[in-house]
């Protein structure tokens, strides 16, 4: 048995000082509105009961932490309440109602056991003190015996019964308190993890777009710059290149600030879109590209068809970058339920299972998977890379 665990918390005990307090004042009501052994005797059992409620409130109340079961403070309590409560029995016998507040006290204070213990022995300590003052033939000793018992019991039961549903109520709003505490820090977490998301997309759009059209323009810039005084007509449309491509990141920086929908996919189709995509990669890097369709055009959500444009981007970079590439293939297929892209080249190809040091490729992958759809690489040394993006067509089925 726990001796130092609270039985409620101080939400529940103050309830129970309410309780006590109006029951304290009804017992005293009813004491005094029968006052069969005189005025002096029944004012004096009212005082009696009416001053336990002070001797509860200073003495059975340790702490703002709780009541604590089966304390010093308790145990002195039930003593003292048990002996005013005889006190007011002996001069005034309706000072029994006492029992209403007297025996939910006992159990608040004790522990299950000595709380039953401690009702018997006030209850049979009232018998003892009728029989001492009034002499009872066998009928009403039988008749108080019998009652004395029924209010045991009632008194054992009743009062354990409200405790039990007193405590079971504080710790649901124990739990309802750990729950609401819980969804704060869901919320602040997902919260978390909605920046970090964010965080992540931009970074892939920066990636995707600033990143490789500065790679252009540097690009641009060293072929001019080498062309100016052999072939000054090549620098000069180098140099327009450039500051198209400036242009276009001037906007993309601008698009990704405002959440916007990609340049490029703005004003036309993702089809046309990505032919012009293909046709500047071929002009800027000298490798012949070849842009196609399968099926009949159609659009797409507009986040696959960002995805699409991005992949398309990322892997024509990547041709520039690493793969030596003398041709380059773009296919876009229109399926039923799915967009089909494929990106093929013929260059140096690399191990896909070989550590990568560069986002290019899992950036791809990652969004890809974002809107529901399959990434798969081919490749290998020598043997050029094909990446397919299979992409759902419909918003239904993009996630």
């Amino acid at each position: 048995m726990q001796t130092t665990a609270a039985r409620i918390d101080d939400r529940g005990f103050r309830d129970w000082i309410v309780y006590s307090a109006v029951a304290t004042v009804v017992s005293v009501l009813l004491i005094l509105a029968d006052p069969y052994p005189g005025f002096a005797r029944t004012a004096l059992s009212a005082a009696i009961v009416l001053a336990l409620f002070p001797v509860y409130w200073f003495l059975a109340r340790p702490s703002l932490a709780g009541v604590r079961l089966n304390s010093l403070r308790a145990w002195l309590y039930v003593v003292l309440a048990t002996v005013g409560y005889l006190v007011a029995l002996g001069l005034n016998e309706t000072a029994n109602v006492a029992l209403f507040v007297l025996s939910p006290q006992i159990f608040l204070l004790l522990g299950t056991l000595p709380a039953a213990l401690a009702i018997v022995v006030v209850n049979v300590a009232g018998v003892v003190l009728r029989l001492l003052r009034d002499a009872l033939g066998p009928t009403d000793l039988l008749q108080l015996l019998a009652l004395t018992i029924l209010i045991i019991v009632v008194s054992i039961w009743f009062s354990n019964r409200i405790i039990s549903v007193t405590r079971e109520s504080s710790e649901r709003g124990k739990l309802i308190e750990r729950l609401r505490e819980q969804q704060l820090e869901i919320a602040e977490l997902s919260e978390r993890q909605g920046a970090a998301t964010e965080r992540e997309r931009i970074a892939r759009e920066m990636h995707d777009t600033l990143a490789q059209g500065f790679t252009s323009i540097v690009t641009l810039g060293h072929a001019a710059r080498a062309e100016l005084e052999t072939d000054p007509a090549a620098a000069s449309r180098h140099l327009e290149l450039m500051t198209e491509t400036a242009q276009e990141n001037l906007q993309e920086s601008r698009r990704i600030i405002a959440a916007l929908t990609p340049v490029r996919l703005e004003s036309s189709s993702l089809d046309r879109a990505l032919q012009r995509v293909t046709a500047r990669f071929a002009e800027e890097s000298g490798v012949p590209a070849t842009f196609g369709t399968d099926g009949e055009p159609r659009t797409a959500p507009p986040a696959v068809e960002v995805v699409a444009l991005r992949v398309v981007q990322e892997a024509l970079a990547n041709v520039r970058k690493h793969a030596a590439a003398a041709e380059v293939s773009v296919r876009l297929g229109y399926r039923p339920a799915e967009l089909v892209l494929t990106v093929a080249d013929d260059g140096a190809g690399f191990d896909p299972d070989a550590p990568r040091d560069g986002y290019g490729l899992d950036g791809m992958a990652a969004r890809v998977a974002e809107v529901g759809g399959r990434f798969e690489l081919r490749s290998g040394p020598g043997e050029g890379t094909m990446l397919t993006a299979t992409l759902p067509a419909s918003a239904e089925e993009a996630s």
